[in-house]
């Protein structure tokens, strides 16, 4: 008798979701490095035009620095940006794990990946967060299943009902590819009576590495592949430990900074 998937949401945590716009709109502080580079052109401009040819130099070096900022500005804000976020999910979403007496991956499981679930709803999605979910995911091959304990959903799904987990890629409107383009794993799970069910998973920029496009499609393919091994193995090989360090979080004590909330589990 084939097992059937489990898919329930479990008990909303008293302390609000991990992804609450109350919670996350702070990160929006981080867009405030913006109106550095800005102000030091506007005043580089000011001295080299509006002061006479004594601050030209002075004003035309501010220009320049400016500018130079502003380039850095926008490669942090493309690559780099998700991070922090990234770091402070991770440590509420094991919070929120360690206070629940029925989860299904625990928090510190060294076999478990960081991931992210971005419904299709959300890809339009062109500021702001675009995850609905964000979760820790283990491929078990002993138990022959996927599980998921996330922030609002939790999941174990047997490897015969996976129907097809293929890469899917999507570009936010008002985007430029090159530079903000997401793959995700569009798991589809059979259920009972011929419907089925699916979700999008993507690698979370967790590591302090440049997220270009090329490594979201890179971490995403490693998560098919692992995905793959447990479905047919014969097909998909393993693959290697070493490979995976995009998927795996960062070590239990966190390094993100809590926003106002106290940290049962580290004593804070």
């Amino acid at each position: 008798m084939r097992r059937e998937p489990l898919i329930e949401r479990p008990k909303p945590d008293e302390r609000g979701r991990v992804l609450d716009r109350k919670r996350i709109w702070q990160f929006y502080l981080l867009l405030l490095p913006v109106f550095l580079p800005i102000s030091v052109m506007a005043i580089g401009a000011f001295l080299a035009w509006g002061l006479g040819e004594v601050w030209e130099v002075p004003g035309f070096f501010l220009v320049g620095l400016g500018v130079a900022l502003f380039i850095g500005y926008c490669i942090y804000e493309s690559f780099y940006i998700g991070v922090y976020p990234a770091r402070c999910y991770l440590r509420w979403l094991r919070e929120r794990i360690d206070r629940r007496p029925d989860a299904i991956v625990k928090s510190d499981d060294p076999d478990a990946f960081f991931v992210q679930m971005i419904p299709r709803e959300n890809w339009t999605v062109s500021m702001g967060e675009n995850a609905g979910d964000v979760g820790l995911l283990v491929v078990d091959r002993k138990r022959d299943e996927l599980r998921y304990e996330g922030d609002l959903e939790r999941w174990a799904v047997p490897a015969d009902c996976i129907r097809s987990f293929r890469l899917e890629s999507f570009t936010p409107p008002a985007a430029v590819a090159a530079m903000n383009q997401f793959t995700v794993v569009v798991l589809v799970v059979d259920l009972e009576e011929g419907d089925t069910w699916e979700s999008p998973l993507a690698c979370h920029p967790i590591h302090l590495k440049m997220w270009t496009p090329h490594k979201r499609v890179r971490g995403a393919e490693l998560l098919r592949r692992a995905i793959g091994h447990l479905v047919d193995p014969e097909k998909w090989p393993l693959v290697p430990e070493d490979e995976l360090w995009p998927l795996r979080p960062p070590p239990t004590k966190s390094e993100a900074v809590d926003y106002g909330e106290a940290g049962e589990r580290y004593g804070r």
